[in-house]
């Protein structure tokens, strides 16, 4: 059955800087983390995604800062975020759309994402999913693993993406064509690129 599927990006689609940085900066502001703790860390992730080119790494040591906060805390700091540093522009452009099913595809963790299910009327949430250690469980969602995700949780739907009719939004062209090409109005957030067949959104 065809229908009317929206796809949103999360970081820095819908929020003004990425939320796992967010989560760090949250840690030292609770007193979880020291500063030097976060520069210390943060430092030490870049480095194996910029140097050694280890994104598995990466994402493991930027995800560990989860091993400080329980469940509450979690629920805590989606109100944090919602309320600081969202793009409301965004928030109030995705409540006007029509359509059958919206869907949040993020590469950040599931593990904090849901708790955004609360605030944003999403009718599903797909993060990356974290084993009880905090570390990456499967495929880190993001490229073409979006795509297998949004594809998998539909076809168990009995859904197929209207093609015409839909829209996908994302802050970053390379990181997410496959899932913008997805849907026929594929629109770029904040983004000073433009490309054939994107328009641009600029939302504050």
């Amino acid at each position: 059955m065809k229908k009317q599927i929206l796809l949103f990006d999360f970081d820095k689609t819908l929020t003004r800087k990425d939320s796992i940085l967010i989560l760090w900066e949250y840690a030292v502001k609770i007193d979880k983390i020291s500063k030097l703790y976060f520069y210390k860390n943060i430092i030490s992730s870049m480095n194996s995604y910029l140097i050694i080119k280890d994104r598995i790494t990466f994402k493991n040591k930027i995800c560990s800062v989860l091993n400080y906060f329980n469940e509450s805390e979690l629920e805590k700091f989606a109100e944090y975020v919602y309320t600081n540093y969202m793009l409301t522009d965004g928030i109030k452009y995705f409540n006007s759309l029509d359509r059958d099913y919206a869907m949040l595809v993020s590469a950040s963790p599931i593990t904090y994402l849901k708790y955004f299910k609360k605030y944003l009327n999403f009718d599903i949430i797909i993060g990356t999913e974290l084993d009880e250690n905090f570390l990456l469980k499967g495929e880190n969602n993001r490229f073409t693993e979006k795509v297998k995700r949004i594809n998998r949780h539909l076809t168990d739907l009995g859904y197929e993406i209207d093609y015409d009719n839909s829209c996908a939004f994302s802050d970053s062209y390379s990181s997410d064509r496959p899932m913008l090409e997805m849907v026929k109005n594929r629109y770029l957030i904040n983004s000073n690129k433009k490309f054939n067949g994107y328009n641009n959104l600029t939302w504050k």
